[in-house]
């Protein structure tokens, strides 16, 4: 059959399509933490604490802390890796209480060098990183990858005709523009972390007291960027506007 659909009844839905809807409607928050995952060390010994991972649309979890060891005097990383030219297996029977699936495409490991496949589009094998690390005789020393943690909160971020600024899960854009007759007038544009799946539209209102001078501003999906469209010669756009990633 050419047509295929998944979410239908009596339809077979594999992890790998589930993984590919996730993956899509996660857009930017895909291949993030989602909570904890901090990592500590003490001597050679890495220790990973409990948490939440979406890495290429496929839920992670961490269930209590993990212990990693070093070797001497290397570089990499501490990753997450989802390893698709394993195999599965379970004990028990299905559909009773004793069976047990055993996840064999799932790691949480010291690498050297990262492999980051788009397991959505055929390859097999996917490095998350959540920490550098450099290893002495008898130490270890971690950075933080920070994009891949969820941004929390932010500052307010100048872009340039404006600023924007992110409070876990919305992002308020403020503006203060005065219109030369243009046709449109480009506020910015957000990184993609804080763009939206789809177009947002909202009202620019003016100072003034009259709402016949009012444009539209749109932020784009396509790529973040914030639009005021036609705005009157002469007349001031002053908003603040939000919307809820």
């Amino acid at each position: 059959m050419t047509l295929q659909g998944y979410q239908f009844d009596k339809a077979k839905v594999t992890p790998e399509a589930d993984a590919q809807l996730y993956s899509y409607l996660a857009q930017s928050s895909d291949n993030k933490v989602i909570s904890g995952l901090t990592a500590t060390a003490t001597g050679l010994n890495v220790y990973v604490e409990s948490g939440k991972a979406l890495v290429q649309g496929r839920l992670v979890e961490v269930t209590q802390q993990h212990q990693l060891t070093a070797q001497a005097n290397k570089t990499g990383y501490v990753c997450i890796t989802v390893d698709l030219t394993q195999n599965n297996t379970s004990t028990g029977t299905p559909g009773t209480s004793n069976y047990v699936p055993v996840n064999n495409q799932l790691r949480l490991e010291l690498v050297d060098i990262l492999n980051q496949q788009d397991l959505n589009s055929g390859g097999l094998i996917y490095t998350f990183p959540i920490y550098s690390y450099t290893s002495t005789g008898t130490s270890v020393a971690l950075t933080k990858i920070d994009k891949s943690f969820r941004t929390v909160e932010t500052d307010w971020i100048t872009i340039s005709k404006g600023r924007y600024k992110f409070v876990y899960p919305r992002v308020a854009i403020a503006f203060d523009i005065t219109g030369a007759g243009e046709s449109f007038v480009q506020i910015g544009v957000l990184p993609k972390e804080f763009t939206p799946p789809f177009d947002r539209w909202f009202s620019a209102a003016t100072t003034g007291t009259t709402t016949a001078d009012d444009r539209h501003v749109m932020v784009r999906a396509s790529d973040g960027a914030v639009v005021l469209w036609s705005p009157k010669s002469g007349t001031r756009y002053q908003s603040e506007i939000s919307f809820t990633l």
